[in-house]
């Protein structure tokens, strides 16, 4: 008996459905929908978290860009807190040369400047 008998007789199976496979040796599905559903199921449980944490990002984004369109602007706190703005949610931080500290989001930053007002801006 030569190697390729024994290898012949193996049944090979979709991994998302279970049907026989035919074809190629290194073939995983039956067909494309096989495929994209083992992806979509696959890859869904382990980005839930990431996509709502991109989420928050992007809202926290899109608060700031409504408040300060160009340039930049001074908002009551209360502003964004009525936005649900998510303060402990941030892309980034940014130190001047003078210690001032702005939150990034994407390219819009803010710095609060005392417990009631925040300085919102569009970075270039």
């Amino acid at each position: 008996m030569n190697d390729m008998e024994g290898v012949a007789s193996v049944k090979r199976c979709c991994a998302f459905c279970g049907k026989e496979l035919k074809g190629r040796s290194d073939k995983r599905f039956c067909d494309d929908a096989c495929r994209n559903n083992y992806g979509y199921k696959h890859n869904k449980s382990s980005n839930i978290a990431i996509n709502r944490i991109n989420k928050s990002l992007l809202h926290n984004r899109n608060v700031l860009k409504s408040i300060a369109k160009c340039g930049k602007k001074v908002v009551k706190r209360q502003t964004l807190v009525d936005n649900d703005f998510n303060f402990d949610v941030m892309t980034g931080v940014y130190k001047t040369y003078k210690d001032q500290e702005y939150k990034m989001l994407y390219d819009y930053a803010y710095k609060c400047i005392n417990d009631d007002d925040v300085l919102v801006l569009k970075c270039c």
